[in-house]
């Protein structure tokens, strides 16, 4: 079975926040998640279930790959090529 690490998906939702210029309420909202459970999935203490994640996916154009698994590939190039600065830029 597939897990996926729920801080490593709370790291990309906050990728995609902030190159989208969102606060975490803000965030949620557009995608009809409850502030506070946004808040939790954040950080990492709660999972990003498959519907959110869709939700998110549809409103936003980054993929569910990418939200679960990180893969950049199926994102609009803009928001690849962002994401991809913000990542390396994290690493230094």
């Amino acid at each position: 079975m597939n897990t996926f690490d729920p801080q490593e998906v709370g790291k990309r939702l906050v990728q995609l926040r902030e190159y989208l210029r969102l606060n975490q309420g803000e965030f949620a909202d557009t995608v009809g998640i409850d502030r506070s459970s946004y808040s939790k999935i954040e950080k990492g203490t709660k999972p990003l279930k498959a519907e959110m994640a869709y939700a998110i996916s549809e409103r936003w154009g980054a993929s569910m790959d990418f939200l679960y698994r990180g893969r950049l590939t199926d994102l609009p190039h803009k928001m690849a090529e962002a994401l991809m600065a913000s990542r390396t830029n994290l690493k230094r």
